[in-house]
């Protein structure tokens, strides 16, 4: 049974406008929308952006990649062409006081593993939207294929050292697979329970990271993850399952839990190019795994290829009326 906790609210503004074009060398008035349009990648200016607001005249951005537009109160659909970039359609509330980054995909960059990676699940981008905390399970499981969410807990326990490498391993891959967003899990906790004691290992706001006893000749696999989603896309949960003598004694043991934390974390398997997320253990990360994530945590859930926000400006994200998400098919791997 899942017990629901509430998920801190996290107020997203995204881009557009509609209204009479002014320039950027210009003061402001009152009624402008001003932005700037960046490349995803290294946070640089695109400079001769051409944004349309409602579909209407387009506004041509300046060599820094900024634009001024006036605009009455209200929500927006914008839509941001440059050549070597992707297009991107989204929206924004206006006026803003403040100048709203607009980060766009440069051409160049390999769309189609980053669909495999973020939108493969649902046909839109899932992820988390807060730091998850970190529940480290210290006691080996007994791994059945009718466990439903709960295992029992073995004789067996990891050791103080083990437990330490893991949590490192999972914090390096968490800053790496979010892009640096986020550098620490929320909290983390070690779970020693007794040998015959019935644990769940899926928990709303929580990825649980246990060694299984039994998953290499169970489930013919060294490990999976599965993770639990919001209809809109936010991921709300994630769980781990390393098989034991693989975790214990293999030296890929911590790619094996990077790769983990990837499915926890609400990723699928890149199999067009070389990736941390390939099915196969055994790549380091790559560029692509560093520079995908930065551009996924850049945008809300929910976004689709080859660019495209939901249509609203200002999000809240809790659990309201949604209290547990649904959990995911497990992500095996080889």
């Amino acid at each position: 049974m899942l017990r629901s906790i509430c998920i801190p609210s996290l107020v997203c503004v995204l881009a557009a406008c509609g209204g009479s074009p002014s320039t950027p060398t210009e003061a402001p008035s009152a009624r402008a929308l001003l932005g700037q349009a960046v490349n995803a990648v290294n946070g640089s200016g695109v400079p001769g952006v051409s944004v349309h607001v409602n579909s209407l005249w387009p506004v041509v951005a300046d060599n820094s990649g900024m634009f001024s537009v006036d605009v009455g109160s209200g929500t927006h659909r914008i839509r941001l062409n440059a050549g070597s970039f992707v297009d991107r359609d989204t929206t924004l509330a206006g006026p803003s006081a403040e100048r709203v980054r607009l980060s766009l995909i440069p051409a160049e960059f390999d769309l189609e593993a980053f669909d495999e990676m973020f939108r493969t699940a649902n046909a839109r981008l899932q992820r988390w939207v807060t730091p998850p905390a970190l529940v480290v399970l210290g006691t080996v499981m007994e791994y059945r294929n009718d466990a439903g969410d709960e295992y029992e807990a073995t004789g067996d326990q990891l050791s103080d050292d083990e437990v330490s490498q893991t949590v490192a391993h999972l914090t390096e891959g968490l800053a790496l697979l979010t892009g640096e967003t986020f550098t620490n899990f929320a909290s983390v906790t070690v779970e020693r329970p007794e040998a015959g004691t019935q644990v769940a290992v899926t928990r709303t706001g929580r990825i649980v990271v246990g060694r299984y006893r039994g998953i290499s000749t169970l489930a013919n696999t060294i490990g999976y993850g599965q993770w639990s989603e919001l209809s809109d896309g936010t991921v709300v949960g994630g769980s781990m399952f390393l098989d034991r003598e693989f975790d214990r004694d293999d030296a890929r043991r911590r790619l094996l839990r990077i790769h983990e934390l990837g499915h926890a974390l609400g990723y699928l398997h890149v199999k067009t190019r070389t990736s941390i997320m390939n099915p196969a253990i055994g790549p380091e990360p790559t560029d692509f795994d560093r520079t995908a994530p930065r551009i996924a945590f850049q945008r809300l859930p929910g976004n689709r290829a080859p660019d495209v926000d939901a249509a609203t400006s200002a999000r809240t994200f809790s659990v309201t009326g949604e209290s547990t998400g649904r959990w995911m098919p497990p992500v095996f791997c080889h």
